[in-house]
């Protein structure tokens, strides 16, 4: 026990040192960014089945999600910056007791002479989802108002140093002098629907958009922040640059309806920069004006409770307006010293659930279709084993490719995906789709390898260029490569 008690000791010394030295180090300002944290007060759990079982079907390790956090501010406090952001999801469900543990963390910070702004998720208010875990049993729990999120965040972006938004949660402040932050409220929140409120029936948001008034009023407020000369961050939970090609179709509701309209006009409004989060991926994406002679970074940052745990570092310049932006990783908390191989293998562990969602969704797409299949596999003679529903095409993906998800998910979650091998990557998931088409039709697989490898592949290939190469834009003239990690930015 004595051994185990100094060895948690030592950990809660070192914990700060983890992340590295202080972000003023490096010169200019230190802004600490992170996103996500989905916080979850400890004052909703009472340890049992309950909050066992949630926490065991998450990628996120939300029953630590006050630990990390408590560590995260500790580096935090540690590296000294003069700004820290908070880009949605500050909350499991968006519990009003997790949004007061929540301030009462950035309350520390404030004690410390550091500033925080944060801006709502999509989970932080007017969830119908707010939940308590008590023993083994849920119940409902308060969540919060628009109003009264912006109270409770009084000291971090909504206070009277701040200009309001009359249509959002959008906020315009001046942390630092010349430099302006405008957090923009992207949430579909006030769509939702709480039984608790008196409505028929519990319905929640989870894509974003901008109100054309809020659009306006943040055009508005960047453009006089820079006709005076001063620089613009922009904070916002929902992605508005595509990270990788199609986003936009793949996965709608975790980019901005309209994206390529606002990215332009926030160009041209001087936002060079923008933080984003909801993906839970820590990567940069950039888009160009239509003339292409100017560009907007999105950096996106991964859930603080999921693995790898990332947060960015970056030293701004105020003089040039250069802001260095460096990728770090918490890799403990005293409660859990391997924290970072736990959230890995938490992340190999979801891949069935992940290949259980793709496979389904085809499926069901497919269903039409699935006669006129059956007809022109019968028409090539020789038998076949299509799959009968779902989850016989779930087993199916399974088998022949759960290896090859498994390694795109953590290079997609880890960032600079172009560093993980991407060409074998493919290479084995080539593979994998000729050994399923082996298995479905093993005497017509050489004719219909053959018609994929020729007629849809091609159609596919830039789509996994982009996603496993880090690219965006494929093909056009405005094809372009963003470090993920580690990178400069002139604002």
């Amino acid at each position: 026990m004595k051994k185990i008690t100094t060895l948690i000791l030592t950990i809660m010394a070192l914990l700060p040192l983890m992340i590295q030295a202080s972000a003023r180090d490096a010169g200019g300002e230190g802004v600490v960014v992170i996103s996500d944290t989905h916080l979850l007060a400890p004052s909703l759990v009472t340890a049992g089945s309950a909050i066992d079982n949630a926490d065991s079907g998450e990628i996120k390790m939300m029953a630590l999600s006050d630990d990390i956090m408590t560590a995260i501010t500790d580096s935090i406090i540690a590296l000294r910056p003069a700004l820290v952001f908070i880009t949605g999801d500050l909350t499991h469900n968006g519990e009003r007791a997790s949004h007061q543990r929540m301030a009462q963390h950035l309350q520390r910070l404030t004690q410390h002479g550091i500033t925080a702004l944060v801006i709502p998720g999509n989970h932080d208010v007017n969830n119908p989802y707010a939940t308590a875990f008590d023993g083994s049993d849920t119940h409902s729990t308060p969540t919060v108002t628009r109003d009264e999120f912006a109270h409770i965040y009084r000291d971090y972006g909504y206070g009277k140093t701040s200009q309001r938004d009359p249509a959002s949660l959008s906020y315009c402040c001046e942390p630092l002098d010349g430099i302006v932050v405008i957090g923009i409220d992207s949430n579909r929140d006030e769509e939702n629907h709480l039984t608790s409120r008196g409505d028929s029936a519990d319905t929640y948001h989870n894509g974003g958009r901008v109100k054309p008034e809020t659009l306006q009023w943040v055009i508005e407020h960047a453009t006089a922040a820079r006709q005076q000369g001063k620089r613009v961050i922009a904070l916002m939970h929902h992605h508005l640059v595509p990270h990788f090609d199609k986003e936009e179709k793949f996965l709608s509701s975790y980019i901005v309806e309209d994206n390529q309209h606002i990215a332009q006009q926030l160009m041209q409004a001087g936002v060079r920069l923008i933080f984003t989060g909801h993906l839970h991926v820590t990567d940069a994406a950039r888009c160009v004006n239509t003339t292409g002679t100017d560009s907007l970074v999105e950096v996106a940052t991964g859930s603080a409770i999921t693995y790898p745990f990332a947060m960015r570092v970056a030293s701004l310049h105020r003089d040039t307006g250069i802001m260095d932006i460096d990728t770090r990783w918490l890799d403990a908390t005293p409660s859990c010293p391997d924290l970072r191989q736990q959230g890995r293998q938490r992340v190999i562990n979801a891949t069935p659930t992940i290949a259980s969602m793709m496979s389904t969704r085809v499926w069901n797409k497919m269903q039409g279709r699935m006669s006129q299949l059956k007809a022109m596999l019968a028409m090539g003679g020789g038998e076949t084993h299509l799959p009968q529903d779902a989850q016989q095409a779930t087993g199916l993906v399974l088998r022949h490719l759960n290896e090859v998800l498994a390694r795109t998910m953590l290079a997609v979650v880890e960032g600079n995906e172009q560093d993980k091998n991407p060409d074998d990557i493919i290479q084995q998931g080539k593979q994998g789709i000729r050994s399923m088409i082996q298995e479905v039709a093993p005497d017509q697989a050489d004719n219909l390898w053959e018609f994929f490898n020729n007629d849809v592949y091609p159609r596919l290939d830039p789509l996994a260029r982009s996603l496993l190469e880090d690219r965006n834009a494929v093909g056009t003239p405005h094809e372009s490569r963003t470090d993920d990690l580690h990178l400069t930015v002139t604002l």
